[in-house]
Formats: C-alpha cells, sequence, structure tokens
C-alpha cells in the first residue's frame, strides 16, 4: 500500500523552510483544498506562537494551493521557524475507492498520511482546519504511545450516547477525529488504513460522518483517550447571542465544529472572537471574513452587532434579513 500511494502523489513540493539545522521536529498534518488554506494557516499560526519551544514540520494533503496562499505560507515561516511540504494526489490516485455519500475522495486524505510520511517520521499530529491552538504540546510529544494507533479526544456526550449503540461501540467511547496523534509505526504495522478503507466499503453508505465513525469502528480497543483539553469542541451558534459559557482553563485546541465557523462574521462569540484576535496576527489578517449570504445567516449578524453596540449596522442587517426572507417566501409560493 505505502508504494502505491507514494506512485498515486502527483506532486511533492517543499514551500518553504526555514528550520535550519533542527533535528528534533514535530510533524504536523493537514487534509484540505485551497478553500481551507485559510482557516489551516490561523491553525498552524497559532501552533506556533503557542509552542515556541518547538519546532514544526507541517504537510499539507490535498489539491493544488493557490499562489496566493503559498505567499501567505512563506510570510508565516518568515515569523517562526517552520518547514511546510505540500502533497498533491494524481486524478487516479483513489480510483476504486468507495464513494460515500455526498462525501468526495478527500475523506481519504487522513487515512493515506501514516503512509506517505512513514519514510519521515514515526509519530505526526493530525489536525482540522478548524482548529485554534491554544495551549502547548510538549506534554503531548513526551507521551508514550508505543501501545496504540492513535490518540483522540471523546466527542461530546450526547454524540456518543446517540453513535455508540448504532456502530455496536461497547466501550462506551467515541472519539473525535478532528485531532489525532498518530503513531505510524503501529497504524503501518496493523493495516490500519485497508482496515478502514474496507469499513468504509461494507458500512459506509450508512456512516453520517463516515471516515471518523469507520475510523471509531476500527480502532475502538487501539486508541488512547486524551482530556478534552486536546480537542475542546465548541459550535459557535449553538448558544444565543451573549449566552455561550466561559472557556475552561486549561484548554490546548479548540475545534470549530458545526455550520458555522470563526471565518465567519456571523459567529459573534467569545471563542470566535479569540480566533478573530489570532486571525488578525497572521499572515491571512488581509482576507475579510466571510460576510453572511443566507437570511439565517443576516439574523444571526444583526443580533451579533446589535450586541456589540454597532446599532446602526445591526438594523440594517435586520431589513436585509427581511427582505432575504419575503423574497425567499414569495419564490417559494
Amino acid at each position: 500500500m505505502a508504494n502505491i500511494l507514494h506512485s498515486s502523489i502527483k506532486n511533492r513540493e517543499e514551500i518553504v523552510n526555514s528550520l535550519g539545522t533542527e533535528k528534533d521536529v514535530v510533524h504536523l498534518s493537514f487534509g484540505i483544498n485551497d478553500s481551507y488554506a485559510r482557516g489551516m494557516g490561523i491553525a498552524v499560526f497559532s501552533v506556533l506562537e503557542n509552542n515556541p519551544d518547538l519546532r514544526f514540520h507541517v504537510h499539507l494533503f490535498g489539491t493544488t494551493l493557490s499562489n496566493e496562499s503559498i505567499s501567505r505560507i512563506i510570510e508565516l515561516a518568515k515569523m517562526f521557524p517552520l518547514a511546510v511540504t505540500t502533497y498533491t494526489f494524481k486524478d487516479e490516485a483513489f480510483q476504486g475507492l468507495p464513494m460515500v455519500g455526498r462525501y468526495t475522495h478527500a475523506i481519504y486524505y487522513r487515512l493515506f498520511i501514516p503512509l506517505i510520511l512513514a519514510d519521515i517520521t514515526d509519530k505526526v499530529i493530525y489536525l482540522d482546519a478548524d482548529t485554534l491552538c491554544v495551549g502547548q504540546y510538549n506534554d503531548l510529544i513526551t507521551l508514550d504511545i508505543s501501545q496504540h494507533t492513535l490518540c483522540a479526544v471523546n466527542d461530546e456526550k450526547r454524540a456518543r450516547a446517540k453513535l455508540c449503540p448504532v456502530l455496536k461501540l461497547t466501550s462506551g467511547n467515541y472519539f473525535n477525529s478532528g485531532f489525532l496523534y498518530i503513531n505510524i509505526e503501529k497504524w503501518v504495522a496493523r493495516d490500519t488504513t485497508n482496515r478502514v478503507i474496507n469499513e468504509l466499503r461494507e458500512n459506509g453508505d450508512k456512516f453520517k460522518f463516515p471516515d471518523q465513525e469507520a475510523l471509531n469502528v476500527v480502532l475502538e480497543h487501539e486508541t488512547l483517550l486524551l482530556p478534552k483539553e486536546y480537542n475542546y469542541i465548541v459550535d459557535i451558534i449553538y448558544k444565543r447571542v451573549g449566552h455561550e459559557k466561559a472557556l475552561p482553563a486549561g484548554v490546548i485546541l479548540i475545534h470549530y465544529t458545526g455550520k458555522c465557523k470563526p471565518w465567519h462574521s456571523w459567529g459573534g462569540s467569545n471563542v470566535a472572537d479569540l480566533y478573530y484576535s489570532y486571525y488578525e496576527r497572521s499572515p491571512w489578517r488581509g482576507i475579510s471574513l466571510d460576510m453572511p449570504v443566507s437570511y439565517k445567516e443576516m439574523k444571526r449578524y444583526a443580533r451579533v452587532l446589535w450586541f456589540k453596540g454597532d446599532y446602526l449596522s445591526s438594523v440594517k442587517w435586520m431589513a436585509k434579513y427581511m427582505n432575504t426572507k419575503v423574497f425567499r417566501k414569495r419564490t417559494h409560493d
């Protein structure tokens, strides 16, 4: 499988390396397309800022990045010691692998990362692009995971209660795959990629979150569960504007699950504001936050603006919300 995967890489390019002669490097990986390059970049910026004693080599798997994204990554490497390598797959790389529901072959990116990096490192951190690091990884990288295929963090209680019986997870555990600390040696030795793909072939059409659920089924008894601080899950719009709880002390990684992302202007919560404090100091600061498109987003944004004291703008967006909702209703009548 490893040789097949290497031959499936269309292009491998080290786009920047300001690490010098550093040997003790932490390897960090993402599976993205260019539309998520901004999120990835801010995630990496936050990791670097909060871990000044560590040196990172970031591996980006997916589709080709734009010149603009690459230039911002290079700017990031001028701010911190950093190496970044991109890997783009050939069009036929995933031929023959099952398509699951509405999901593209991008769900396979993280399954192949350990195989492709096996000649480079024995461990790798995988992060989703909608994350923000606010703590240090020193304890993580010294953790003994020699007997486990990976480390992860349990999903929220309601997710476990719903999915454990469905997936027949007798342990009662169901981890979120937005953060994984992978033991590459064990992953490869246990043929993990093939086992997960086989699970997707057999049951993928039953899964709501295909790759995450397949990983849970296959690795239920091979995963070391870490405290929730390593993948603290928040849904920005789960609470009403101004009613969210404060972020607990000791959180290392915030994971912004849900449809509303922290680069959306209508987020309007303390954890969204925290994200923006990193955003505006990163090389991606010149890109404006995404503005509302749907009437529900407009309504949320109007409430955010009101809560922040920008009453005139709030009224304008509430008017846009009303007009858009009325127009939408008329077109559906």
